[in-house]
């Protein structure tokens, strides 16, 4: 700290980078799965019951827009923080509908999170996955060191990122079935 401010952080790029590639690739590809069946996420995001009738179907075509667009955004250095913030904000929003519709109990209905492909009810873990979101979106939208990358940091990025989508999809995979295991074990 000097004169009472506390210092900018600053991030390795690869690691910035490597957040960066990994949003992308969670955003555009539920953005693309929503935009498969708008109507089924229509039906999700009626089910929060939190936004009038009127505005449902816009919101149904205008999330997966902003989710791929910010998604895309996120590649290029030029857009890198404005498509961060875009995809911290639907974070935040969706995580807010997500503890809205959790404390009015309504545990029975499907996230939306990735229209037709998982169905989801909605869990104290789906909070839990989108605070690990949120912490990939912040190290996104942070400065980096002036480092430059090489190739190895190439190779690290790649891995890396997908080492993330694995691992986040295979968390969304245990969400979606851990009620059906809850039911298994009762039998």
């Amino acid at each position: 700290m000097s004169g009472g401010r506390i210092s900018e952080m600053a991030i390795d790029p690869a690691i910035r980078l490597l957040c960066a590639f990994a949003l992308a690739l969670i955003f555009g590809g539920s953005g693309a799965m929503k935009l498969r069946d708008l109507e089924m996420f229509e039906g999700s995001l009626a089910n929060y019951q939190l936004v009038p009738k009127w505005t449902e179907k816009p919101l149904a075509f205008l999330f997966p827009i902003l989710e791929i667009s910010a998604a895309a955004g996120v590649l290029f250095a030029s857009t890198r923080s404005l498509a961060g913030s875009m995809l911290l904000a639907l974070l935040i929003v969706f995580t807010g509908a997500l503890a809205i519709s959790l404390a009015r109990g309504r545990v029975d209905i499907d996230c939306g999170c990735f229209g037709p492909a998982l169905r989801q009810k909605l869990s104290a873990a789906l909070l839990w996955r989108n605070l690990f979101l949120v912490v990939v979106a912040a190290i996104a939208l942070m400065h980096e060191t002036g480092r430059a990358l090489n190739a190895i940091d190439t190779a690290t990025i790649a891995m890396g990122a997908t080492t993330l989508v694995i691992l986040y999809a295979s968390a969304n995979v245990a969400i979606a079935n851990a009620p059906k295991l809850r039911a298994l074990e009762q039998v």
